[in-house]
């Protein structure tokens, strides 16, 4: 099952079936319920997650109780992408908005793989690069709807 899922997923499609094998031995379904936490912010980033099923919110924490969102997971999204560089923490909390399910898949084998493998490494740090922009653009939207509500407030 694991391995199927690895092979459906854009993001390795340049693996070859050895390299899907490796990562699946690698990787796991997570089951999680509402309200759970698939990582936290400033946690060592060791996994990358694919939802299979359910809804997670990516948000980054702030001040009281305020948590700006910053992406809103859906089947087949891809997160924890800050994993794929060494030594790097998670900079958002995943938060399950559903009960869910997730492909955890250790990111020290997945670096391996697309080190050992050059082209896949390129196309997946291209894809990694769109989501990070994707994100990017949508939390300044959600900053400047923010910084509207807030002027509206004051006037």
């Amino acid at each position: 099952m694991v391995e199927e899922r690895l092979k459906a997923q854009d993001l390795f499609a340049l693996l070859t079936p050895r390299e899907v094998e490796r990562l699946s031995s690698a990787s796991g379904v997570v089951r999680l319920k509402k309200g759970e936490r698939v990582y936290s912010d400033g946690l060592p980033a060791s996994h990358l997650f694919i939802l299979i099923k359910g809804q997670v919110e990516l948000r980054r924490p702030a001040s009281g109780d305020f948590n700006l969102v910053v992406d809103d997971i859906r089947e087949g999204g891809v997160f924890g992408v800050s994993s794929l560089e060494a030594g790097e923490r998670y900079l958002l909390n995943a938060e399950c908005v559903e009960d869910s399910e997730v492909l955890k898949i250790e990111s020290r084998v997945l670096r391996v793989l697309l080190d050992e493998n050059p082209a896949a490494g390129y196309a997946t740090q291209r894809k990694v690069t769109q989501i990070f922009f994707k994100r990017y653009v949508a939390a300044m939207e959600r900053l400047r709807a923010v910084a509207r509500a807030v002027a509206m407030d004051l006037a």
